[in-house]
């Protein structure tokens, strides 16, 4: 898949981790979209049709484990890939994430050189 074609929804709270995720998948050509919480995310879902979505897992208001299950409820965004990344990442929350449907999972830092090689992966199996 050419990533230039990708339109990837990037849900994070904090600016500095926001700005690395979007910098990491445009300077391999993705499209970027922002948004602060799964509050925005959602209703960024009514503009963009993402190839991939991806989420950190805390987060105010909306956190990114109540996003996937309303993006998992919902007939029109079901389909949509949904990555987590976390700064508290342990192997039980690693084994939560998958088994709550996410289709991959980053522990924070993220390393620049394997983040987009596995989001091929999972985009494309």
């Amino acid at each position: 898949m050419d990533i230039s074609s990708w339109n990837v929804i990037v849900v994070e709270d904090t600016y500095d981790d926001q700005q690395l995720v979007s910098r990491m998948l445009q300077h391999h050509g993705a499209n970027v979209f922002l948004a602060k919480d799964g509050d925005e995310c959602l209703e960024l879902l009514k503009k963009v049709e993402p190839t991939v979505i991806v989420t950190d897992l805390a987060m105010p208001r909306r956190d990114g484990w109540q996003t996937l299950v309303a993006i998992r409820s919902n007939v029109n965004t079901a389909h949509i890939p949904v990555i987590a990344i976390t700064a508290y990442h342990s192997t039980d929350v690693a084994e939560d994430a998958l088994q709550a449907g996410f289709d991959g999972y980053f522990p924070k830092p993220i390393h620049p050189q394997t983040f987009v090689g596995r989001l091929a992966e999972i985009i494309t199996p």
